[in-house]
């Protein structure tokens, strides 16, 4: 007989099968805990030498990349925003800002050689299930939904022919430290694959697939050195566009409140106060003169005047057809309904002349050169805000205020140096120098014969004759130096209106150059960026120190 066990060693199947359960809702209870911390879990699902080293192989030459397409989701409105840029006629342009154009070989180049040779840390998943819970849902417009989480941003990149090079859905960020050391701005992340149930963890530097617009345009928008600012002129007004009910005639109502123009001296690096005027409620206008406690704001005209030289734009918009070459109104401009109406929407107004007007005023900047850059300002707008931008709205929201911005240029003669022509010398009286020296040679030619006189005894003719020959000899020598200043100073004065010609010949094809960039679009600058480069008269002016008295 075998002895009989105690109950607290019972090997019984009653015994085994509580110790089997217990187990089980131990292991239950760890899986749920790694499943809602996936940060946490150390998982290598792939079989043996399956195991992938880089994410995508096939891509390895980033030059071949003609175009970037990244689609984000918006969780709160089920939104896909989509984000294009393409190779288009050889010309890079931004679809989804109506092709405007882009600034974006380097860019692009960037983004593909970040997933270039991209080295799998690890494996993940292979469980579609779990594509929520590492935010690599792919963001299809058929099957996103309000209320959706885990939807990833997809980046998608191609070449010339189309074919697809690379395609990733990236998800959350993991937070644990990277033992790869995290270098170049990359952190952890959760990826797969589009069209792939396989989620990978790799290090990306997220950066490099921005959808920030002035991360992929010209930022500089104006091309201009503030050190070569010299004039600037600012029509502070406002100006409202109606249409008259009886007649249908547009009708415009404008309140000015200031206009000041200024000087720039780069030599002294001092502003000064060409014309000050005020107006009063019939928009008439008195010139004003600073008061004995005020000057000019240097600190806030210097900041207007380096502001143009990094004038940021947060979007554009397209311009209607019917402006002329120097960004006036054509006369069948105001025929078109479509095109005023269009116009007059975001604060800009065709008068007579071809000329227009802005609903926010006017800043006018005269550079050195003679180009003259005209920024008219419009109505007030909201641009979605980008969730990467490093500088989002102050108020939190998703959208930034700005302002309508109509740019062109012109050339202003009077802003070059005209060039400081010598006046030209006189020849001596009588003969020009040409006559002075062929009276000398006819002299010189009478010589023999004087000498032959002089050896008879003719001592006075012979004498006379050496008198004549000195004075034409002084003579011709008066007369050619006399033309050779006269030819120095004709040439250095034809060098000096040649250099101003040119001068002028390379503002005016600049000034082409610019209206030909500005042609197309309306440019919208944030509030921030209108106040800075637009100043009313308390802005530009302010109170002076005042002196400490004298013990």
């Amino acid at each position: 007989m075998h002895a009989h066990r105690s109950p607290q060693g019972s090997t019984t199947p009653m015994g085994r099968t509580a110790a089997f359960l217990a187990i089980g809702a131990a292991l239950l209870l760890l899986g749920g805990w790694l499943n809602v911390r996936p940060s946490l879990r150390q998982r290598a699902v792939v079989a043996e030498g399956e195991e992938a080293t880089v994410l995508f192989p096939e891509l390895a030459d980033a030059s071949k990349a003609a175009s970037l397409e990244i689609v984000s989701f918006d969780d709160e409105t089920a939104t896909l925003k989509p984000f294009k840029v393409v190779r288009s006629e050889g010309v890079w342009v931004l679809p989804s800002h109506e092709n405007y154009p882009a600034d974006a070989r380097d860019q692009l180049a960037a983004a593909a050689t970040e997933l270039i040779d991209r080295p799998v840390l690890d494996v993940v998943t292979d469980s579609p299930g779990e594509h929520e819970t590492y935010g690599v849902i792919e963001p299809d417009p058929e099957k996103v939904q309000v209320g959706m989480t885990g939807v990833g941003e997809l980046v998608e990149i191609r070449d010339a022919s189309g074919n697809k090079l690379a395609r990733l859905i990236i998800g959350k960020e993991d937070k644990r430290p990277s033992n790869a050391g995290g270098a170049g701005g990359r952190k952890l992340h959760f990826v797969r694959r589009a069209g792939q149930d396989r989620v990978y963890r790799v290090e990306l530097d997220t950066s490099k697939f921005t959808t920030t617009f002035d991360d992929w345009i010209e930022k500089d928008l104006l091309k201009l050195s503030p050190w070569d600012v010299r004039r600037v002129m600012i029509d502070d007004s406002s100006c409202s566009f109606g249409v008259d009910e009886a007649s249908g005639r547009p009708m415009i109502s404008l309140a000015r409140r200031s206009r000041a123009e200024l000087a720039y001296d780069d030599k002294d690096a001092t502003w000064s106060l060409v014309k000050l005027e005020g107006f009063d409620d019939k928009n008439k206008a008195k010139e004003e003169k600073l008061a004995a406690g005020e000057q000019l704001a240097s600190d806030k005209l210097n900041d207007l005047r380096n502001a143009l030289g990094d004038l940021k734009i947060i979007d554009v918009a397209r311009k209607p057809a019917g402006l002329s070459a120097d960004l006036k109104a054509e006369e069948s401009f105001a025929d078109n309904r479509e095109a005023v109406t269009s116009l007059a929407q975001l604060g800009f107004f065709a008068i007579q002349k071809g000329d227009i007007v802005s609903s926010n005023g006017e800043t006018v900047i005269g550079m050195k050169d003679g180009v003259e850059y005209l920024l008219r300002f419009g109505n007030g707008t909201t641009v979605a805000a980008d969730s990467k931008a490093d500088e989002p709205p102050e108020d939190g929201g998703k959208a930034a205020t700005g302002r309508y911005l109509f740019v062109s240029a012109r050339f202003n003669e009077g802003l070059v140096e005209k060039p400081v022509l010598e006046p030209v010398p006189d020849l001596p009286e009588g003969a020009d120098a040409n006559e002075g020296a062929a009276k000398a040679d006819e002299t010189k030619s009478d010589e023999p014969k004087a000498n032959e006189k002089k050896s008879d005894g003719a001592t006075t003719e012979g004498d006379g004759a050496a008198g004549e020959l000195q004075k034409a000899e002084e003579a011709e020598a008066k007369a050619q130096a006399a033309l050779e200043e006269r030819r120095r100073v004709e040439g250095e004065n034809r060098r000096r209106q040649e250099r101003y010609d040119e001068q002028v010949k390379a503002a005016q094809k600049r000034v082409r150059d610019l209206n030909g960039r500005f042609a197309d679009w309306y440019y919208v600058v944030s509030d921030k960026e209108y106040e800075r480069i637009h100043l009313g008269r308390d802005a530009m002016i302010e109170k002076k120190a005042e002196e400490p008295e004298k013990k």
